[in-house]
């Protein structure tokens, strides 16, 4: 997969990509998250660890942290809003449908990242 700056992820980046997730779903069982929750959480962990990832040439630049903060917060706010909407029992969006979505997710919070991240007065840390 390739990422800023024509970079692709190497073999240490996809073994941290999996062991977050796998992380997330020893988490959620151990605590008996319900399984609707289950997924919405390893769904907040794979598209921020893989877009995060994916940016790194930007991670010296505070506007990426400035903006990523509110932008995950703004994420988490959408999730709750989405799973307190599902009926009482529902497993949640899985599937095909939640790796649209969050393809589709990761690529605007990578846009918007990204833009922030760049603009001329945008200081190193």
């Amino acid at each position: 997969m390739r990422v800023a700056g024509g970079k692709r992820f190497n073999i240490g980046e996809w073994v941290l990509i999996f062991g977050l997730v796998a992380l997330a779903v020893a988490a959620t069982e151990y605590f008996g998250v319900a399984q609707k929750w289950e997924n919405a959480i390893v769904y907040t962990v794979i598209v921020f660890t893989v877009v995060i990832l994916a940016l790194r040439p930007a991670w010296g630049r505070k506007a990426f942290w400035q903006t990523l903060v509110p932008v995950f917060l703004l994420h988490v706010l959408a999730v709750v809003v989405i799973e307190q909407s599902l009926p009482q029992g529902s497993k949640g969006p899985r599937g095909l449908p939640l790796i649209g979505a969050g393809m589709v997710e990761g690529v605007l919070i990578a846009g918007v990242l990204w833009k922030r991240s760049m603009r001329s007065n945008s200081h190193p840390l």
